[in-house]
């Protein structure tokens, strides 16, 4: 594999990404330069703590950024559409003073942030969209005050083409053991309960922010689905955590999830692995999806209820809706359950390499464990 990815390597823990490698025990030579592209950055991560700082505007961050960046945008989304706008009329030195203008009277607000994330990070990278005006001006006053920042030179774009040639390769020497089952069956929680365990664990819908269907939102605390540039990203974090072997537990999904398409690589390492089937009885299940769905939140439920109107006669949906807002949710969730969304489900095609009975997470999580050391031996 070419050594262009080397550069990542030690963070990811993934050797296989170039033919020599790097491991986080091995001594970080060079320091970091004041101006570096991220994978220079990420070499010379070894144990310090690194803080991005996104300084795009509130509405660029939002869309995707670097998982675990930190927002603090020189210009918002107004400015920025009058900034561009001088600049693509030929204007540029219109479009320097209205910048200076806008970020001037935040300069103290700004530097006190840079000042406490300085204090908690071993490094602070500031990165805009192309590592141009935004981040160069920002970086420039604070290192001609004395502070220890770093640049991200090509921005979010060079982010960006790090992830896009590490996704082809990222998922080649992985072996995926890929959790089915009926919807309810506690999947999920299987994974998390595999996860406190040490287990390696791809939680596909976490990385999506979407369990898929039109409940897929229904429950959670973000409720946009990531698009396709976030769920990427977040690939290739989940991928940092991993150690060897690279056995990782994940669930299986469709090809889409919310707004998110698998790569190709990942739905070809996944269909190379092993499945599991994961059965539960249907009181567990509508236990769990309670757990999972229902949190006081009954407006949102009745807006997915319609939703299913493009699959379900109308007089059914109503009929739900109803008996949502009489609270009688055991009804509607079992009745959906065995009607629509366990006949949709087929795995007859499947080869499971085992089937386990699902009454208790951390049980079965515990079983799996002890059946892929059986399998090994």
């Amino acid at each position: 594999m070419s050594g262009r990815f080397d550069a990542l390597a030690s963070r990811l823990q993934v050797a296989f990404l170039s033919d020599r490698g790097y491991t986080k025990s091995q001594k970080v030579v060079n320091q970091l330069k004041p101006v570096a592209t991220y994978e220079e950055i990420e070499q010379q991560r070894g144990d310090k703590s690194i803080l991005y700082v996104d300084v795009r505007s509130p509405s660029e961050y939002a869309d995707a950024t670097i998982p675990g960046a930190v927002n603090v945008p020189v210009l918002g989304d107004e400015d920025r559409k009058t900034v561009g706008t001088l600049y693509v009329a030929g204007k540029i030195d219109d479009a320097k003073k209205h910048g200076i203008q806008t970020i001037s009277p935040r300069l103290p607000e700004m530097f006190s942030l840079f000042q406490e994330y300085t204090k908690a990070y071993d490094q602070v990278v500031i990165f805009c969209s192309r590592g141009g005006f935004r981040s160069n001006s920002i970086f420039s006053l604070l290192k001609s005050l004395g502070m220890n920042v770093h640049r991200m030179e090509g921005g979010y774009k060079n982010y960006r083409n790090t992830i896009n040639n590490l996704i082809p390769v990222l998922f080649e020497k992985v072996q995926f053991v890929t959790l089915y089952g009926n919807t309810g069956t506690g999947k999920t929680a299987i994974l998390e309960e595999l996860k406190k365990r040490g287990a390696n664990v791809l939680d596909l819908e976490a990385c999506a922010n979407n369990r898929g269907s039109v409940f897929g939102g229904v429950g959670l605390k973000k409720k946009q689905p990531h698009n396709q540039k976030m769920f990427e990203s977040l690939l290739v974090e989940s991928a940092a955590g991993w150690k060897e072997p690279l056995i990782v537990f994940t669930e299986g999904e469709s090809k889409r999830i919310g707004q998110a398409v698998l790569p190709p690589s990942l739905v070809e390492a996944m269909y190379k692995g092993l499945n599991l089937n994961i059965e539960a009885s249907l009181d567990y299940r509508i236990a769990q999806i309670k757990k999972d769905y229902l949190h006081s939140n009954e407006a949102e439920l009745l807006a997915a209820l319609e939703r299913l109107k493009a699959y379900l006669n109308e007089a059914r949906v109503e009929g739900y809706k109803e008996q949502v807002r009489q609270h009688d949710f055991d009804a509607v969730i079992a009745d959906l359950l065995v009607k629509y969304y366990d006949p949709r489900y087929n795995f007859n095609k499947k080869e499971f390499a085992a089937i386990f009975r699902n009454e208790d997470a951390a049980t079965t999580a515990e079983a799996i464990l002890e059946w892929m050391k059986q399998m090994n031996d």
